[in-house]
């Protein structure tokens, strides 16, 4: 039988719980681990999703200058954003955001004035666009076509008034979303793709997160060169990680 001196003894006393100073800092080692490695998987997607649009950007000029020859001319709008013109004709705008990579079309390269339909020389440039997009469409989650009109009101037929700038946007839209399907053969049920309209309503210049109003609408097409820059087409690429 074992005494009491022995049940007593000091080297004997075995704790099975931690401190609280122990359990606190157990907690703080696993939090930043966890931290490091969300924070390292971001950083990792950030970058392969960066790799993509530089890629696409690089494919589009190369071909643009194989078509335009010496007429072909870049500019950088902004850090991130670079203007690809024919000579002194501005013909599309590629910028990278955080989340996508746009890219805009001047409209005159597309379209006559308040028509739908592509014109034979917008026809060649989308054509080489949507080649890139098609050959990077593995990393390509999304495709989304806007059509953006300026303010001035149009009638079309059949429509009032009021709804000409919706109706010319969509329908815009729409020609480009069947072009990259049909001539392009870029494949919905592999790439989702979808046609949408602002009509006049998002201007370059408006920032989604911001405050807007009529007023400031109708400044960002005071002049021909503001409205000119607010008739376009916009394609927003979405990235994959994989």
């Amino acid at each position: 039988m074992l005494d009491n001196d022995f049940l007593n003894d000091d080297g004997m006393d075995f704790n099975f719980w931690p401190s609280f100073t122990d359990l606190m800092l157990t907690i703080t080692i696993i939090m930043a681990a966890l931290l490091v490695v969300k924070f390292g998987v971001s950083a990792s997607e950030l970058k392969q999703k960066q790799e993509s649009k530089n890629a696409i950007i690089s494919e589009i000029k190369n071909q643009l200058k194989i078509k335009f020859g010496s007429n072909y001319r870049e500019s950088k709008e902004s850090e991130n954003t670079l203007i690809i013109s024919n000579g002194a004709e501005k013909i599309v705008k590629i910028s990278s955001e955080t989340d996508y990579q746009q890219i805009s079309f001047y409209e005159k390269i597309l379209f006559d004035k308040s028509q739908f339909s592509i014109k034979s020389s917008g026809r060649e440039v989308l054509k080489i666009v949507g080649d890139v997009i098609k050959l990077k469409s593995y990393k390509i989650k999304l495709v989304q076509i806007e059509g953006h009109t300026d303010s001035y009101e149009i009638k079309l037929d059949n429509y009032p008034k009021n709804m000409g700038n919706i109706v010319l946007g969509s329908r815009r839209a729409v020609d480009v979303y069947q072009f990259f399907k049909d001539e392009v053969g870029i494949d919905p049920a592999v790439l989702p793709m979808s046609a949408t309209t602002f009509g006049e309503y998002a201007p370059p210049s408006r920032k989604l997160d911001s405050q807007y109003n009529r007023d400031i609408l109708l400044q960002a097409n005071s002049t021909p060169d503001l409205r000119a820059s607010n008739r376009r087409i916009e394609l927003k690429l979405f990235f994959s990680a994989k």
